[in-house]
């Protein structure tokens, strides 16, 4: 049975470098709500050996490889889903490869669905410093539209919302999202549902 919309955590998800963790910090502060990163979540893991805590999570994800990255992940986001409260949780983008992870998501969480072009998203991830190891073995641009064409399905059947992360600054993809009647906890859960 899905919690009441008003009790569930905001999740944001999305392709790696749509702002999931920058507009999430912001959300939770306006929303006066604890933030939980998931990649951060996994990171403080007590699953993971001492060499591995506290790391990046591109740098778990190149030690362990993707298949037991994507264990630890959906145990992180039991975590985080199963404390009591509301939250704000900043997904990986590859949270919804499992199928137990969507079922979670739209059982306990009302889903904002951050979006920009895969260009954009190329950009980002040149300028920042964060490790992002390749998942595919694709140039990364040729990369992203693949997983743009594999999750995007994902995505859409759990989003309340589809909120364009593509341009402005995170406080403007903020009030993108408080600007949808999301935060406030007036949608009903996933658009498949409402």
């Amino acid at each position: 049975m899905a919690r009441p919309p008003e009790t569930r955590a905001l999740a944001l998800i999305g392709l790696r470098a749509t702002g999931k963790t920058c507009a999430g910090r912001l959300l939770a502060a306006r929303l006066a709500l604890p933030f939980v990163d998931l990649d951060e979540e996994l990171s403080r893991s007590g699953d993971l050996s001492p060499a591995l805590r506290g790391r990046p999570a591109g740098e778990i994800l190149a030690a362990l490889g993707e298949s037991e990255f994507r264990e630890q992940e959906a145990r992180a986001l039991e975590r985080a889903l199963g404390r009591a409260g509301r939250s704000v949780i900043a997904t990986g983008g590859g949270t919804v490869e499992r199928e137990a992870n969507r079922a979670l998501l739209a059982r306990e969480a009302l889903c904002i669905w951050l979006v920009a072009e895969p260009e954009v998203l190329v950009a980002r991830m040149q300028r920042d410093p964060t490790p992002r190891p390749a998942l595919t073995g694709r140039d990364p641009l040729a990369e992203i539209r693949y997983l743009e064409a594999r999750r995007g399905p994902w995505y859409a059947e759990l989003a309340a919302a589809r909120i364009d992360a593509g341009g402005g600054p995170p406080e403007a993809v903020v009030e993108r999202i408080l600007a949808s009647g999301l935060a406030g906890g007036s949608l009903q859960g996933p658009a498949g549902s409402r």
